[in-house]
């Protein structure tokens, strides 16, 4: 298990403000961490974090957030690919530095686009973001098992494994939706992709979530 969050946003979030929300989520990951923030264009900022559990590669190359070789891909991952070894096969042609699964999935990308999560087996949420057309990306595992939620409002998009996180960041309101609340009560859980506050969302299972300058769209 780790734990992922970040986001892209004009609000001034600053190095520490991002680290006090991937703190909230140390029990994911108590193995190591990472924060990093970057200009985007647009008058944006990208933020990526994650708290790390070691299962593949428990070397310092297996840090994320991780970054493709050319630095156009960037992505914080949390999950496991379970078919990484036979995908590495096929792109044999990419400078390895690692033998993590997250690695993999940079060179998937690079070769194939985000179409290259429908060749993903396993459990996985991940983030990444490609410098060089501008997008980000959510992407959830098909059955849903590793969670992934995320804030969207106004053009800016701030993301975790966990809702605290993103009670972390700043700036978040904490406006519970009154229309949910008695739905709550009878079920005793709110649906997907609704939670309690408003604004803020439940990524599905086996859905992409794409932000591009400010719009989000999704698709399964």
């Amino acid at each position: 298990m780790c734990g992922i969050c970040g986001f892209i946003s004009k609000k001034e979030i600053s190095p520490a403000q991002l680290k006090s929300m991937n703190d909230t989520m140390y029990h994911r990951g108590p193995d190591d961490h990472g924060e990093e923030i970057y200009p985007w264009a647009g008058g944006f900022s990208l933020g990526l974090a994650q708290r790390r559990l070691s299962i593949q590669d428990l070397s310092p190359l297996g840090h994320q957030p991780m970054h493709s070789s050319d630095e156009r891909i960037s992505v914080v991952f949390n999950g496991e690919i379970y078919n990484f070894l036979e995908l590495r096969k096929e792109l044999s042609d990419y400078p390895f530095k690692s033998t993590c699964d997250t690695e993999v999935i940079i060179a998937a990308y690079l070769k194939w686009g985000i179409s290259c999560v429908d060749r993903f087996r396993g459990m996985f949420a991940i983030a990444l973001a490609d410098r060089k057309d501008g997008k980000i990306y959510l992407v959830r595992d098909r059955i849903g098992k590793k969670p992934l939620y995320y804030w969207a409002e106004e053009g800016h998009l701030v993301f975790a494994s966990e809702l605290k996180a993103v009670m972390t960041c700043p700036g978040f309101s904490k406006n519970v939706r009154q229309d949910v609340i008695s739905r709550y009560l009878y079920q005793q859980y709110i649906n997907a992709p609704e939670t309690i506050f408003e604004h803020v969302y439940k990524l599905e299972p086996g859905a992409v979530l794409t932000w591009d300058n400010g719009q989000i769209s999704t698709k399964k």
